[in-house]
């Protein structure tokens, strides 16, 4: 019976190797379509909005293990300025070849790591360029600073916040030999009233889009 066994598995481990050779390399879904530069996507100015290149401000979480945004092939951090003098953080990292990423790197599991106390979670619509988007908020606090933020990610054409849901669409890539890029967009504010925060931050995003190429637009807030 062990021999059997033995045999049985054998034959099993030769026919996965044999297929994975006769596989061909996964393909990104990135290939074959100009390549993204952050900073010609994200315009300086956006509407009311304009760039602010002098603030001195922590658009990122401090990361104990310098870790934070390793895993992404481009990250760009912004402050734009608004109306009454008005200050939006905008942080947008984008891989080309999507791993577990954005799952690890979501702003609660990276403000968390970053010693922060995170609460309000929840996921909504938001209304940007004339589409409903799902998006999340949350509000990230530790002694001396409050943080409200609002965010979403793109898997491939997808928004998905979900984690599981964007597990699901990474396997079903995968068994077609797809490797999907991802986009995760924050936007926050220093801020003690959360609420009041989200409402800016849902301006600025509306504005933020509708200055975007709208041939980028499908990497920012899907097809």
């Amino acid at each position: 019976m062990r021999r059997r066994l033995a045999i049985g598995y054998g034959l099993a481990m030769a026919a996965t190797a044999g297929i994975a050779l006769l596989r061909a390399p996964p393909r990104s879904a990135a290939e074959g379509s100009p390549r993204l530069v952050l900073d010609r996507v994200f315009p300086a100015r956006a509407g009311e909005w304009t760039l602010d290149s002098h603030a001195d401000v922590f658009i990122r979480p401090l990361d104990r293990q310098a870790k934070a945004y390793g895993i992404y092939d481009q990250v760009l951090e912004r402050i734009y300025l608004g109306p009454n003098g008005a200050q939006v953080m905008l942080c947008v990292a984008y891989g080309g070849r999507q791993s577990d990423g954005l799952h690890v790197h979501r702003p609660e599991n990276c403000y968390r790591g970053a010693g922060f106390e995170v609460s309000g979670l929840r996921r909504l619509g938001v209304q940007l360029a004339d589409r409903t988007l799902l998006a999340s908020h949350l509000q990230a606090q530790r002694p001396g600073r409050s943080e409200p933020i609002t965010y979403w990610t793109v898997i491939g054409d997808r928004v998905e916040n979900d984690p599981r849901e964007v597990n699901w669409i990474k396997l079903r890539a995968g068994l077609r030999g797809e490797v999907l890029d991802g986009m995760l967009v924050r936007v926050s504010t220093i801020d003690r009233n959360p609420e009041r925060a989200y409402a800016l931050h849902a301006r600025f995003a509306d504005a933020l889009v509708r200055a975007i190429d709208p041939g980028y637009r499908k990497h920012v807030i899907g097809a």
